[in-house]
Order: C-alpha cells, then structure tokens, then sequence
C-alpha cells in the first residue's frame, strides 16, 4: 500500500503500481514538476495519484487541484480517487459549470474553463499541488489562467502534448509545469502488455470532383499565403485559417459516410466505435446503420448529459454494438470493449489521433487484439500516415485498402 505518513489523510493506493508509474514517479519527485507524456489508456490517472501522495508527504495538509478539460472527465476523476486511493466524496470539491462546492476541500476537481476564472482562489493561502490532466488543453491564452498562482508541485498529464497551428505549449505549458519528464509510448506499453495487440488499416476515400476543385484551390492558395507570411508575420493568421479550411474539406468529404457503413457492415455484431468530426455527419450515418438493422448509438455534445451517458452505458455493457461520436470521447472516456475502431473523418492532429487510437486499444477480459481504420481523402493525410507507420514499425501491422462500393453501399 501506497500511503501518506501519520497527520496527512488516510488514503492508500489500492492498486499495484506498474513499473513505469514507479520510475516515473521517482523522475517526477526529484522537483515535484514537469509533464509526464503517457500513450492513452496507459494508467497517467494512477500516476498522478501516486504523486499526489508524495506531496501530501512532505506537506501533510497541502491541497491538490486538479484540473480537466471536461465533465465527463471530473467525474472519471472523483470515482477513481474515491476507488483506487480511498478519498471520500466529502474530501473532493468539484467545480464546473454545474456544481460549485460550497466549502473548499482538500482536493478541488475543476473543469478548466471554470479554473481559468477561480483556480488561484480555492487554494490561497495553502501549499498547494497543480494536477492538469490533457494538459495541451491549457495551451490557449484563455485557458492558461487555469495555471495562475504558486504551487509546491505541478504535474502536467497528456497523450501528447502538441498543438496543432500554433505555440500554445512552449507559450503557456511548459514555463508553468515544467518539461516532459517521462515519456509512455507505444512501443514501451505494448511491450508490458498494457495497451492491446492491434492492426492498424488505412483506408482511401476519394473526393468528389468538386471536392478535389476546391482542396486544390486551397492547396495553391496555402503555397502563396506561406511564402508571403516570411516577409509579413501578420499573414501567419491567414496562413492557419486556409489550413483549417483545407482540412475541413477533407473531413467533409461525402464518400466518407459510406465507406464507414461498409466497413461496419463487414463487422456486424462486432463493438465498433466509430469517430466522426461533425455532429450532423454522424447523426446521419446512426440513420443509416439503424435502417440496416444495425444496432447503434450515439454521444456527443448536442445531446442532453442523462441520454448521453445512458447511450455510453449501453454500448459498454453490450446492449448496443456499435458507439458513433464526435469530441465528446476524445479525451476521458474509458471503452475498451471496443474491438473495432473506425476513424471515419478526422482533422488528423496528432493529439486527436492518439486519443482516438487509445479508446480502441484499452485491454479488456476476452480482447485478443483490436482492427483500427482510418479514413484518409488526400496525399497529406497520407504522409502523415505513413510517418505513423513507420513509427509503429515493430509493433503492429499496417496496411493501406480501398473499399468498392456499389450502388446499394
């Protein structure tokens, strides 16, 4: 048992600790500060908490905030303290835009856009421990308010903490929580065996005549915006905004939705998850799965919190076979029932990515190994694919495909 000393609280980590959450732990303590790089599903929730003990060690009445991007997250957060290290619910505030506790408490769970507003507030006065989980989320100047005030200890937590079009990290993270100090990949939690066995199958979608015109016309667009941006720093901000553009026209590309209804077909049955980028796209490829006896849900943010989680409860525990979202999964949602996994649109961030490839690979009891599909329309997806490949190289099987499809889909 893993326990603060006589005059802190009487939490004790109920769960062994793998071998890298104890080198890292003995990484992290030399400074009580950094940020800790672990693939998703690799146990960083544990980690913290491993941390949060040797904190309150050497400041018995210390408070800890840990801050997260999301609901769903907060409360993933509080049953795993009151779970795995014995916290009870009455020793955690939590505050979203839902509830506010009305004393402070010793641990405070906040969503960050609450933080950024009280963060300093709740532990004033106190030595202090800052937890930020998926910590590139602070990386915007809005969200970095939620890292105001001193602390005794910081901990950053992330899949990875790159941010896609802009210097957030180096800006805003690192100079509060300090350097990645640790690094849990792939090829190290495939080794121990704590992420699933898996193949990774990258799938071609062509674009539309239209679509091609236009991704085209942005592509050119994009070449002359970023030579002109060297002598004029100004036109930076036009440079991104035409990226965005451009990948919007990939992820909206129509042959997408039915691509992925293929692919599922050929694993009826199976539990598949499948992500998509827009709402309205994955509301209507739920339509067709469930008018082809498909059993499906659905989650993401435009429904209400209760159906949401009912809809998640319902995928775990079997009774729907197939999950589709948005978002909403990307970060804290802990499925690994799923056996297939298909990317059906992505914007292709790194971060988004390895987020997604995390929901599919989470061991589970019977769960021999996981099929991984990504949809890609265009040559830059591509690259960064084969950059993934080559990455993975040892680990996992990848292979490229297109998929036929014939006037009855």
């Amino acid at each position: 048992m893993h326990g603060p000393p006589t005059g802190a609280p009487s939490w004790a980590l109920r769960v062994t600790p793998r071998r890298w959450q104890a080198e890292a732990l003995e990484t992290w303590s030399r400074e009580s500060r950094g940020i800790v790089r672990v693939v998703t599903g690799g146990g960083k929730t544990v980690f913290a908490q491993l941390c949060i003990l040797d904190f309150l060690r050497r400041y018995p009445n210390g408070r800890i905030l840990i801050v997260v991007p999301t609901t769903s997250l907060l409360d993933q957060w509080q049953l795993a303290l009151r779970l795995e290290l014995g916290v009870s619910p009455e020793e955690i505030g939590c505050y979203s835009g839902e509830e506010r506790s009305p004393t402070v408490r010793q641990i405070s769970l906040a969503v960050i856009n609450t933080a950024r507003h009280s963060a300093a507030a709740l532990l004033e006065g106190h030595d202090s421990m800052l937890i930020v989980d998926e910590c590139h989320r602070a990386g915007s100047p809005a969200n970095a308010n939620a890292l105001s005030g001193n602390y005794r200890a910081t901990l950053g937590l992330t899949a990875t903490p790159e941010r896609q079009y802009d210097d957030g990290f180096e800006k805003y993270i690192r100079p509060k929580l300090g350097d990645i100090i640790y690094e849990y990949g792939y090829t190290k939690a495939h080794a121990d065996r704590v992420i699933s066995n898996f193949d990774l199958v990258n799938v071609k979608v062509p674009l539309l005549s239209d679509e091609e015109r236009e991704y085209k016309r942005l592509t050119r667009s994009i070449g002359i915006a970023v030579r002109k941006a060297t002598e004029d720093p100004a036109l930076q901000l036009r440079v991104k905004r035409l990226l965005h553009q451009r990948a919007a026209v990939s992820a909206k590309a129509a042959m997408r939705l039915p691509v992925a209804a293929k692919l599922a077909e050929q694993h009826r049955g199976e539990r598949t998850l499948i992500f998509h980028e827009r709402v309205d796209a994955a509301d209507s490829l739920l339509g067709t799965l469930i008018a082809r006896r498909h059993s499906a849900t659905i989650y993401h943010s435009k429904i209400g919190g209760a159906i949401r989680r009912d809809n998640l409860y319902m995928y775990r525990r079997g009774v729907r076979d197939i999950l589709l979202c948005c978002r909403a999964l990307d970060e804290g949602i802990n499925v690994p029932e799923t056996r297939v996994a298909i990317i059906a649109a992505s914007t292709a961030s790194s971060r988004q990515r390895i987020q997604r490839l995390g929901r599919a690979l989470r061991p589970a009891e019977g769960k021999e190994r996981a099929t991984i599909y990504t949809l890609y329309a265009t040559d830059q997806e591509e690259a960064r694919l084969k950059t993934e490949a080559d990455e993975l190289s040892g680990i996992t099987t990848v292979s490229w495909r297109s998929i036929r499809l014939n006037t009855n889909g």
